[in-house]
């Protein structure tokens, strides 16, 4: 009690009433300002959970038509990782890797073939791209892997020119050069096999047959023996490169005109021989001099030519594929143009380098058929015993 009776009166007079509203007041700032914190270091920690998660898993890494370019020859072996099961894959010790990666990208072209497919049937590409955009079938004919054509515009002049600008005699840096790329040296290898398969086999004669394989022999050992650069002239080569596309033209036109169509190409195949042996070869003159079978083509050229070759279409295929390769001098790195066509091809690359569960074997997977038995006992009894008018609800 307090010595002052007044003072006593007072403080028992006086009841404290809570104010609910100065509490809010006074507290309300405090709270949102917790939650404003909260939700920023929300943020914060979301951006950078996320950002690693996502690293990890493989998200977004290809953004851009030039970022798929570059990674295209690994998705053949993404796809074939994630989407085949374990038991139809290659095994690495029983099979070596250049026919593993083959088998890779078989398996792999059928899908991305019906993907290209199904944009053009919904008008995203022209047929133009579409045809850049396909992978060709494998063919034994040639030894390195056919990439889609938009992968190889351009790489063939370029590696003219690279050959030709080429300073020095040593085989091991052009060829170096060229590998460091590996699209412009399948692309080199393709063109020189498909070059050679197509002249051959339109030739009839065993004697002109017989001057393209001593060609091509001669240009095969100096690559093994490492002269090529000093047994053949570098600064030949757009000229030859001319002849050959305009070889390649006239196998292309349509023309009903057969013998005039045979000497058309029995003068260019002429004109190649000449630049061959006198432009690209080295002492060409000597070669002639001593040898029968190029001093008679000369005089008397290539007389019998398969004019069926050309209208066979696994043949003509082959041409276009390889006039595109020769002619194209830009790089072809906005195919597809359509922005949609690009946001399905990215994703679709996307999704081949993410984390993935294996793919199941076929016979494992729940078929149709046992979806549609689970689907109906779970509609039974979710109804009543007594009602049975759910049968009519549903189409099964």
């Amino acid at each position: 009690m307090s010595p002052w009776p007044i003072l006593n009166h007072v403080e028992s007079s006086v009841v404290v009433t809570p104010n609910i509203g100065v509490i809010i007041a006074i507290w309300s700032p405090v709270v949102l300002v917790y939650f404003m914190d909260a939700q920023i270091w929300f943020a914060i920690f979301s951006t950078f959970f996320g950002g690693i998660y996502g690293a990890f898993s493989h998200l977004g890494e290809i953004r851009t038509l030039e970022m798929f370019r570059s990674r295209f020859q690994s998705i053949p072996e993404a796809f074939y990782r994630h989407l085949v099961p374990l038991t139809n894959q290659y095994n690495r010790k029983t099979h070596p890797v250049e026919a593993k990666e083959r088998k890779n990208i078989a398996t792999f072209s059928l899908v991305w073939n019906e993907f290209i497919h199904s944009m053009l049937m919904e008008d995203l590409i022209s047929t133009w791209d579409r045809d850049l955009l396909q992978m060709p079938s494998s063919s034994s004919d040639v030894s390195v892997v056919q990439w889609p054509l938009f992968l190889l515009a351009g790489k063939i002049p370029v590696a003219i020119d690279m050959a030709k600008n080429f300073r020095g005699k040593d085989d091991a840096g052009l060829f170096t050069k060229i590998a460091s790329d590996v699209y412009m040296h399948n692309a080199v290898i393709e063109c020189y096999e498909t070059l050679g398969d197509i002249i051959f086999n339109l030739l009839e004669d065993e004697a002109d047959k017989r001057i393209v394989r001593d060609i091509l022999y001669e240009v095969d050992i100096s690559i093994q023996r490492q002269r090529f650069l000093t047994s053949l002239q570098m600064s030949g080569l757009p000229l030859l490169t001319y002849k050959l596309e305009k070889l390649l033209e006239i196998l292309l036109r349509d023309t009903e005109d057969a013998d005039y169509l045979r000497s058309w190409i029995m003068n260019v195949l002429l004109d190649l021989l000449e630049i061959i042996v006198l432009d690209v070869k080295v002492y060409g003159n000597e070669i002639i001099e001593r040898t029968t079978s190029f001093r008679r083509a000369l005089e008397q050229g290539f007389r019998k030519i398969d004019i069926a070759l050309i209208g066979q279409k696994i043949w003509r295929e082959k041409i276009k594929r390889l006039y595109f390769i020769l002619t194209c001098r830009e790089s072809a790195i906005n195919i597809p143009p359509n922005l949609e066509a690009q946001r399905r091809i990215t994703f679709f690359a996307n999704s081949l380098f993410m984390n993935m569960p294996d793919a199941p074997k076929v016979r494992d997977m729940l078929s149709f058929r046992s979806v549609i038995v689970e689907i109906k006992l779970e509609i039974y009894y979710c109804f009543p015993t007594g009602n049975k008018d759910w049968k009519g609800q549903f189409p099964f």
